[in-house]
């Protein structure tokens, strides 16, 4: 062997292979690391530089471009306030003068608002929105108003303008006189989205962004709107270059430390202020981007050095080919000896070296450990083939006694329980871990006698007795205090003392042996009684014959009023079998009356009804025994018809179902009718709607016509004749909101409407913080146009426009009177006088006067609901909307 003590011994550290391969590994190692590393420390340092220089460009540029152009958005309305003159001119010329300024500057502005000095708006106009007078708030609490009114020009944070959807800010500025005195505030709704627009040029890498942050390091924009949505107001001091524009530390800003950005990524970023606000741009470029030329430096130094060592290995390889690549083979052989695999054939014990000497020795050795190996393995067979037989027999059993449908115990001989199944674990009512080794038979035993009589079997049994019964019937208690009847078999396990016992719940047999017993008493009791009652039998035989008769004549007297219904009539049993049919029915399907009832035809072969509504008829119940459909039917010659249907279920005493009768009607000429007049009302809702808007854009071509017209013209009387055709104008208009409204109803069908939802719905678009309301009307539903709504609407504008400030109190309620349901609007304003209440709800000449109150009684009347005036004069207004019987209903 090659021990120490061997003459053929060799330390590794001598050995020619060890020293060549390791001197020429630690060599190339040492040269690669160090020339690797300071390189490595050379471009790191400049790339960081470079990425410092070019994030601190990116974020000033971004700032400058910001800066630049909400100073030229405050510029433009600052020019504008003061060149337009707008404290001495009217409120029309106001007007006209801010749609001056958002036509002449389309990209810049959409909203302008003029506001009074108590912050109420004056004059509001938007591109894509005209506001009416009673849609003008107040902007006191605006934040920026008030630095308006300290004469101060500020700009809002950035926000996403709701009627348009985009990014936007407001500019507010004073507006002063000749004196020099703030007389308005205005406030223009610039747009964003071009600053973004220049911003997306700036070359922020590949990948870089940039966003704006407030002195506080809350989050304000960002190029995508759903950004701005979902973070708008968010700190942002987790971030080091929002972190280092609070604290004002520009020196800091130097430092180029990865962090993660906002869109979760790593990023180096830099921060630059936004002259002229308090704002920060924070410009992000993602690491991966930033350090791509350091992290390809890398790559290049990784490659270097593995191709550096496949080179020293190879060359060791080379070197050391004849000493190493032996030692490697017979390392090989002796690990697959070790795993008890066959070895190759070992090619160096021809060697006189060191090497021969060891292939030699472990030539020996693995002749050795084969014929070891042979016989271990022929034994392990053996056992592993047994252990296998044994683990499926037990598997087997296992499986049969877990799944037994009988609940089984097994019972030491100390009386402990040591194992049991599902269902004695669902017998008892304790689990298994409750059971086994912690409970003993004895504690299931319900009675004193029962036990007893257990315990002295089971004693008899451990003794070796052989006249102990295996099977008998005890009473078990289980875990919630329930007795119940068992039948319990004993076996005693081969070549141990324990005891395996199946129970069977006798219970219901039980009591069903009870229940029979008693029943034959009942039988002996009522042949006495049938042998008593038997004459009775035979005169009501007699009686019944007759009413036979009577009920013949009867039958054929309801048959034939059957057979002359136009309306198709048949009955089929829950099997869907069809047992009649009128005459109207088989030529309604061109079909032989004797041939579908002997052949027995389903309902489902002539498709009268479709599946659904075969599937529903089962859900009928004597409570609810009805139900109704409309369905297209397909004749057998391919001819489309529609029936409206009933299908009535016949219910026996016991509620359980008999047949079906089912009543249809032909409605194929109602439908076609119905469908060309939605196809005419769909075509004239088209027309009217592009009549509609054709009419407003000349409406409003017009206006701006007469507009230039009255400024060419200095005629007095001319004027006042423009002033007149503008009156007209307006009353045309009017007139086309009202017509726009009349229009759509009655073209969507009426349905039920909560009272109180819509009612809340309606008065949402009202200023009524004013006035104290009461509502008591809950869970009240009415049948009604979708344009319920605006009845509501018309009559809360009603008392807005007459009662002004003398409204104080609004009450909403209802009561029934004579089966209709009295829905009442009141007030106490001045009230409306008798002689008008005549007219209140006609049609009259005039600006918009009476068209709401006759609009809503025209809405009402679509579903036969009605209103009137009931207040008195002087106290207040009352309006009755009276509900006719079947068109309300309570949650």
């Amino acid at each position: 062997m090659n021990t120490p003590e061997s003459k053929n011994y060799i330390p590794p550290i001598n050995r020619i292979s060890t020293r060549t391969t390791a001197s020429l590994l630690l060599l190339v190692i040492v040269i690669v690391l160090i020339i690797s590393a300071g390189f490595l420390w050379v471009t790191t340092t400049e790339q960081e530089k470079i990425v410092y220089q070019y994030q601190e460009k990116s974020a000033e540029e971004t700032s400058l471009i910001i800066s630049h152009y909400f100073s030229k958005l405050i510029d433009n309305l600052v020019i504008f306030s003061e060149s337009s003159h707008l404290t001495e001119i009217s409120p029309k010329e106001q007007r006209e003068a801010l749609i001056d300024l958002l036509n002449d500057e389309k990209r810049l502005f959409h909203e302008c608002t003029l506001l009074t000095l108590d912050g109420q708006e004056a004059v509001k106009i938007s591109r894509v929105h005209t506001y009416l007078p009673e849609e003008l708030g107040n902007q006191s609490s605006d934040p920026i108003f008030s630095r308006a009114l300290q004469g101060e020009t500020s700009i809002s944070p950035i926000f996403i303008f709701p009627q348009t959807g985009l990014i936007s800010v407001n500019i507010a500025t004073p507006v002063r006189d000749k004196k020099g005195e703030i007389a308005f505030v205005l406030i223009a709704t610039g747009s964003v989205v071009p600053l973004w627009s220049e911003i997306e040029k700036i070359d922020i890498g590949q990948n870089g962004y940039a966003y704006i942050v407030d002195s506080s390091g809350r989050f304000l924009a960002y190029q995508e709107a759903s950004e701005i949505l979902d973070r708008h107001g968010e700190l942002m001091t987790a971030l080091p270059p929002v972190q280092r524009f609070i604290s004002k530390d520009a020196a800091s800003n130097r430092e180029i430390s990865p962090y993660t950005g906002l869109k979760g990524e790593e990023v180096v970023g830099s921060f630059a202020k936004i002259p002229g606000t308090d704002w920060a741009v924070i410009a992000e470029l993602p690491t991966y981007e930033a350090f791509e030329y350091i992290n390809r430096m890398i790559l290049v130094i990784i490659a270097a050095m593995i191709l550096g060592l496949i080179f020293s290995a190879l060359l060791g390889l080379f070197l050391s080919r004849y000493l190493t690549e032996p030692v490697l083979s017979l390392t090989s052989i002796v690990t697959k000896i070790g795993q008890g695999k066959p070895a190759p054939h070992i090619k160096e014990t021809s060697r006189a070296d060191e090497i021969g000497i060891l292939a030699r020795g472990i030539e020996q050795m693995e002749k050795n450990l084969m014929e070891s190996y042979l016989d271990l393995e022929l034994r392990i067979s053996e056992l592993t083939l047994a252990r296998e037989r044994l683990r499926f027999s037990e598997e087997q059993y296992r499986a049969l006694f877990e799944h037994s449908e009988d609940p089984l115990v097994l019972v030491e001989e100390d009386q402990s329980i040591t194992l049991v199944n599902k269902k004695f674990e669902e017998l008892w009512g304790f689990t298994r871990e409750e059971i086994i080794g912690k409970k003993k038979w004895t504690e299931f035993v319900a009675t004193l006698e029962d036990l007893d009589m257990m315990t002295s079997y089971y004693q008899k049994r451990n003794a070796g007795e052989d006249n102990v019964p295996n099977t008998y019937n005890f009473k078990l208690k289980t875990n919630s205090g329930e007795i119940r009847d068992m039948l319990l078999s004993i076996t005693r396990m081969p070549g141990s003392n324990q005891i395996l016992a199946a129970l069977v719940d006798i219970t219901e047999q039980k009591k069903y042996e009870q229940e029979l017993i008693q029943k034959n008493k009942d039988l002996s009791d009522a042949y006495e009684k049938l042998a008593t009652n038997e004459e009775e039998l035979r005169e009501s035989y007699d009686t019944l014959t007759i009413y036979e008769q009577k009920l013949r004549k009867s039958e054929q007297k309801y048959r034939n009023i059957v057979e002359d219904q136009t309306d198709l009539i048949l009955r089929f049993t829950p099997q869907n079998k069809i047992i009649f049919g009128n005459d109207k029915f088989f030529s309604f399907f061109h079909a032989d009356h004797k041939g579908i009832l002997e052949n027995e035809i389903n309902l489902s072969d002539i498709r009268l009804f479709p599946s659904e509504i075969l599937m529903q008829i089962s859900s009928l119940t004597p409570d609810s025994p009805v139900i109704y459909s409309e369905n297209k039917v397909i004749l057998p010659g391919g001819e489309e018809k529609w029936l409206n249907s009933s299908i009535r279920g016949i219910f026996s005493d016991a509620g359980i179902v008999i047949e079906y009768q089912a009543v249809a009607r032909d409605i194929t000429f109602q439908k076609k009718t119905e469908e060309a007049l939605d196809n005419a009302r769909s075509k004239l809702n088209l027309l009217n709607a592009i009549t509609f808007e054709d009419i407003r854009n000349y409406i409003f071509t017009l206006s701006g016509y007469l507009e230039l017209k009255k400024d060419m013209i200095s005629d007095q009387n001319t004027l006042a004749l423009i002033e007149k055709e503008q009156s007209l104008v307006k009353k045309v208009s009017q007139s086309l909101d009202f017509a726009k409204d009349y229009q759509d109803m009655g073209i969507r069908p009426p349905y039920w409407q909560n009272v109180l939802q819509v009612y809340l719905f309606a008065i949402s678009h009202l200023d009524l913080t004013h006035i104290e309301r009461i509502e008591e009307i809950k869970g009240v539903l009415i049948y009604a146009d979708p344009l319920l709504e605006k009845v509501f609407y018309n009559l809360a504008l009603n008392l807005v426009t007459h009662g002004k400030d003398i409204v104080t109190k609004l009450h909403l309620h209802s009561e029934l009177r004579n089966g209709e349901l009295i829905i009442i609007f009141e007030d106490n304003g001045p009230g409306i006088e008798d002689e008008k209440k005549e007219i209140l709800f006609s049609r009259r000449d005039g600006l918009k006067k009476g068209l709401g109150l006759y609009f809503t009684s025209e809405v009402l009347a679509i579903t036969g609901i009605s209103i009137r005036e009931t207040g008195t004069s002087g106290k207040g207004a009352r309006f009755e909307i009276i509900v006719p019987r079947g068109k309300y209903k309570y949650e």
